[in-house]
């Protein structure tokens, strides 16, 4: 058994392709993993998605609207984690990229909206101010926990080991398929012997 933490732009060119990634090596290499969304937004992150998606041939018509839309889908994110649970908001996110991650110029106003229905999720819920100082708390820690890992870019991968290494693996960007299978291996992160395990974060860049 062990934790990885997704850290990501929630809109980001890159992040649902890293996640594909690193449920597929999860699943060749039959590891039992926990696996935790840490969705980031500010003004670098927003910067350097934009710049992605220029050099990928894309072109966002709306500057504004992009910042905007960013924003909302951090705060529908944790209010769906908040109402019903962290699958169900791993679930719309990756719903979502899936839409709009080779082109943002797709997504509508009404995205959303949709995507939450097809998950069975009641939108005005997520919407509901009852509950936005929750959603507040929620994106505090979520930047706090980058902050204590030092994550400075997007998507930065962390992999702990619960098998008594108490050192982690942090990934920036993305890995080639075969590379990951490697490194996770050569790494020991497949965990022979769960016991002993304590939570203490030592990161090892690669």
């Amino acid at each position: 058994m062990f934790e990885i933490f997704l850290f990501v732009n929630p809109v980001g060119i890159y992040c649902y392709n890293t996640e594909v990634l690193i449920k597929d090596a999860i699943d060749e290499l039959n590891i039992n993993s926990s696996f935790h969304f840490v969705p980031i937004i500010n003004a670098k992150v927003i910067k350097e998605d934009i710049i992605r998606r220029k050099n990928d041939g894309q072109k966002i018509k709306d500057i504004p609207q992009y910042t905007i839309v960013s924003f909302q889908v951090l705060r529908h994110y944790n209010a769906i984690k908040i109402e019903y649970g962290n699958k169900k908001a791993r679930a719309y996110l990756v719903a979502l990229q899936r839409v709009i991650s080779n082109d943002f110029n797709k997504y509508t106003e009404s995205l959303p909206k949709q995507i939450a229905e097809s998950l069975d999720l009641d939108f005005n819920r997520i919407n509901d101010r009852k509950i936005a100082h929750y959603v507040d708390e929620s994106i505090q820690q979520d930047k706090d926990l980058a902050r204590k890992f030092n994550v400075r870019n997007f998507p930065t991968t962390v992999i702990f080991n619960e098998s008594g290494n108490y050192n982690g693996v942090m990934l920036e960007g993305i890995l080639a398929h075969d590379k990951l299978i490697k490194l996770l291996k050569d790494n020991g992160c497949i965990a022979s012997d769960p016991k002993g395990y304590y939570p203490v974060r030592h990161l090892r860049l690669i």
